[in-house]
């Protein structure tokens, strides 16, 4: 991938702006970008978008043999692949730096810290389990890749529905959607990224450069950064920090670094409530659209028993509900 190429005016204003405690944007240095959020009908598919960067999360799960070593525990996997036209410096058939480094904060964040509950998707152990697949594309790249599939990672684990399975012996039989209603996964706590960019500002007056921090950094940005630190942090029952990893050669010291972590568990939490609300809201939609679905289902299923038994009168709807209502008097007489 070739690096985003900017002009030395452009270059030169980022940083003057940062000295100023502004940005390109118009936020604050620790100003996130707002978080849009877009469920899609079917479930486990998730659209989120911070600021300018969009990326869809879909959640799939098929059936398959267990590990040997594990044969009573499913299989969870992850994949994050970028779409061409997301960005110019993209290039075909090529993984850039960005796009790996988002791909292993997933998989710290998701995979190592366990955030689907393996055991729950053993069917039959040693036999046959669930392999739940988590796809993320990138759709446009505005910049902070990591924080953006972190939130739609997880809520496309959450917006998921797998289907019911019966074990009858060595049988397994895997109901449809319209035999028996889909379950949720199983999943343990809600990792959330929170990115910061390091920009070395220059001193005049002397050879030290001074670090100035700045929350969920832009594209442009990006291109200035002298490095990142990616905090993975969650909150619950109680604050938890999951990983810290920092990019590029910048130094920084431990105060900073500490600041960070609280900094991004405040930003975890917010986050939190604000996906559980947005969860909470989109499933109250589903079980509305669910009860107008079988509703609607019903007065079809009338509308057909009233349209057959016209065909068979010969075309004649008044002889129908002339018949029907004759029905029901006879069933009246015979009561008295």
């Amino acid at each position: 991938m070739a690096p985003l190429q900017i002009s030395t005016n452009d270059h030169a204003f980022v940083l003057q702006a940062a000295r100023e405690e502004q940005r390109v944007d118009g936020r604050k240095l620790l100003d996130h970008r707002r978080v849009r959020l877009h469920f899609h009908p079917q479930a486990g598919m998730v659209e989120v978008q911070l600021g300018s960067t969009r990326i869809l999360g879909v959640v799939s799960a098929i059936t398959t043999a267990p590990h040997i070593d594990r044969p009573s525990e499913g299989l969870f996997s992850l994949d994050l692949v970028a779409c061409p036209l997301a960005d110019a410096s993209f290039e075909p058939y090529r993984v850039s730096d960005q796009v790996r480094d988002a791909r292993a904060v997933l998989q710290r964040a998701m995979v190592r810290s366990k955030v689907v509950d393996t055991e729950a998707l053993c069917i039959k152990g040693g036999l046959v389990v669930w392999h739940v697949r988590l796809d993320l594309k990138i759709l446009d790249h505005g910049g902070n890749l990591a924080d953006c599939a972190c939130i739609a990672g997880v809520l496309a684990l959450h917006h998921f529905r797998n289907k019911e399975v019966t074990v009858v012996g060595e049988q397994v039989t895997i109901h449809e959607e319209t035999e028996r209603v889909p379950r949720p996964l199983t999943l343990h706590h809600m990792p959330l990224s929170v990115t910061y960019g390091l920009l070395a500002l220059p001193d005049a007056a002397s050879e030290a450069q001074k670090v100035v921090l700045i929350a969920d950094p832009s594209r442009l940005e990006e291109a200035v950064l002298s490095g990142r630190i990616v905090i993975t942090a969650g909150r619950r029952e109680h604050s938890v920090v999951y990983g810290i990893q920092k990019y590029g050669g910048v130094a920084v010291q431990a105060s900073v670094v500490t600041r960070c972590c609280v900094m991004a568990v405040e930003r975890a939490a917010e986050l939190d409530q604000v996906l559980q609300q947005a969860l909470q809201h989109n499933e109250e939609q589903r079980r509305l659209a669910l009860l107008r679905g079988r509703e609607q289902t019903t007065l079809q299923t009338a509308d057909e028993m009233v349209a057959k038994k016209t065909d068979e009168a010969g075309g004649n709807t008044q002889a129908v509900l002339d018949a029907d209502s004759d029905d029901g008097d006879e069933e009246e007489k015979e009561e008295e």
